[in-house]
């Protein structure tokens, strides 16, 4: 059984393309508009700072990754910190962020097929009509079918198309910058925008949510060669691949758009599918139909690639007893839990059919992320205790990412998290279990935090008090209701 499970271990480069394709997905068809929006000639600007972002996140879970090489880590690593109380708030954040990414991609693609299907209408008045939904369900029965038998299965699909995925983006950066590029165009509006309004595009052009693929790596960790190794490199070579492809496109999308159009200003930009559109209008309709062909395959392998990394997350919050235990069983042909995976496609399609459109769901879906990623350092403040000072600014500097949403989002995340922890709670109690009531003070953490919000000064306060309160010795130590796990040697 060991040698079968070591051959079913893929490579860096497999690994690499499995990262790149969760990036390069339906973001890179939305993303340019809206960062251009929000944070006009600032979006390069924006762009490197999600990147940076994306890196030093993505680092903090390559050092959980080389600590404990475990299937679905990321969504574990503060139930092996703090105990599966404190633990569950992350774990649900983290695979709740990346399920509701499943639908988002098949909204994507149906949103951008609408316009070349006569016969039937997909996409209206700002939503997806019942035909719509019922195409993005059949997507996410092909996302289903390819996860099923395996990663390998899965690490082929991806290598084979990964290859034309990455080549239509590029294909599209060099053809606008050849066709039409208006340097006068970066002239407009620069006294409109700041440095302020880059904090704002992060998460509301979507630019966090582009790059969130890194942490597919980490969710494969335990199926992945030398992940001592490959975790971080895959992570950082991919990061910054994707940087290259997504800055190459806010350029040409920038000095492609006609004078015209420009002159009103970025914030007037309207495009329903704006690459589409974008070339309709300078009359490239070859390469249209290259765009469209795109926009089925590039969400579609994210799609299916997150859906494989939300098994592997739902497995390992079953293996620690915070999902019901029958879900963490392994097929011993594919290396898989096929339980977990019917769960979350079933929940993806419920998510799909109670949203309305690829924006609906991408600021929220980032919410829950970044609450993901917060995970991190907090595990890391009590795991690797030298560099606690390091991974207190990445806390401080998530908890600043996360002040951006707006009030709305914020409730419904914060809420969402509050009735999680609720239910979680009362099934413990219901169970005969104990439940640590420590484990509400992150909740009560976020709702200061969005009522403080609008002062990054108070944000930093109480985030840096937080961070030290929850990682200090005697939190961690009343908090825990399960033993630490033992560092695996690597």
């Amino acid at each position: 059984m060991g040698d079968y499970m070591n051959q079913n271990k893929i490579g860096l480069f497999s690994v690499i393309v499995i990262a790149v394709t969760s990036m390069v997905g339906s973001g890179w068809l939305f993303s340019a508009q809206l960062n251009a929006q929000l944070a006009g000639n600032y979006a390069f600007i924006a762009w490197v700072v999600a990147a940076a972002i994306a890196i030093i996140v993505g680092l903090c879970f390559s050092r959980l990754c080389t600590l404990f090489p475990e299937r679905g880590i990321n969504a574990k690593c503060t139930a092996v910190s703090h105990g599966k109380d404190f633990g569950m708030i992350f774990a649900f954040a983290i695979w709740f962020g990346l399920l509701a990414m499943i639908p988002t991609e098949a909204q994507a693609t149906t949103q951008y097929l609408n316009p070349f299907i006569k016969f039937i209408t997909l996409y209206e008045h700002g939503s997806l009509t019942i035909a719509g939904k019922l195409t993005a369900l059949i997507i996410l029965l092909v996302y289903f079918m390819i996860n099923y038998f395996g990663i390998k299965l899965l690490a082929k699909v991806n290598n084979i198309s990964t290859v034309f995925k990455v080549s239509i983006p590029v294909l599209t950066i060099i053809i606008l910058l050849v066709a039409h590029f208006d340097t006068t165009n970066f002239a407009i509006d620069t006294n409109k925008y700041t440095f302020g309004t880059v904090k704002t595009a992060l998460i509301g052009a979507g630019l966090i949510y582009a790059f969130n693929g890194f942490q597919v790596v980490a969710a494969f960790a335990s199926e992945i060669k030398n992940p001592k190794r490959n975790v971080p490199l895959a992570i950082v070579i991919s990061i910054l691949f994707t940087l290259g492809i997504y800055m190459f496109l806010q350029l040409a999308f920038m000095g492609a758009i006609p004078g015209e159009i420009a002159a009103k200003g970025w914030s007037h930009l309207n495009f329903n599918s704006p690459l589409v559109n974008l070339t309709m209008l300078l009359g490239l309709n070859f390469v249209v139909i290259a765009l469209i062909a795109d926009s089925i395959v590039s969400p579609s392998i994210t799609g299916m690639t997150y859906l494989g990394a939300c098994s592997r997350m739902l497995y390992a919050m079953a293996e620690q007893r915070q999902m019901p235990r029958w879900i963490a069983k392994l097929c011993p042909k594919h290396n898989l839990s096929k339980r977990s995976l019917v769960i979350n496609f079933i929940i993806s399609a419920i998510i799909l059919f109670n949203s309305s459109s690829w924006a609906a769901l991408m600021v929220l879906t980032t919410a829950f992320n970044v609450l993901g990623y917060i995970g991190a350092p907090l595990a890391l403040g009590v795991l690797d205790k030298k560099k606690r000072i390091f991974y207190a600014v990445v806390f401080v500097m998530l908890a600043l990412l996360l002040s951006t949403l707006n009030m709305k989002d914020f409730i419904l995340s914060n809420l969402a998290i509050s009735i999680m922890m609720v239910v979680y709670a009362g099934i413990q109690l219901k169970n005969g279990k104990r439940f640590n009531l420590r484990s509400f003070s992150f909740i009560v953490y976020l709702w200061l935090l969005m009522l403080i919000a609008q002062f990054n000064w108070a944000v930093v306060v109480l985030s840096f008090a937080f961070f030290f309160y929850a990682t200090g010795e005697q939190f961690v130590q009343k908090s825990k209701k399960i033993n630490r796990l033992e560092p695996a040697s690597i």
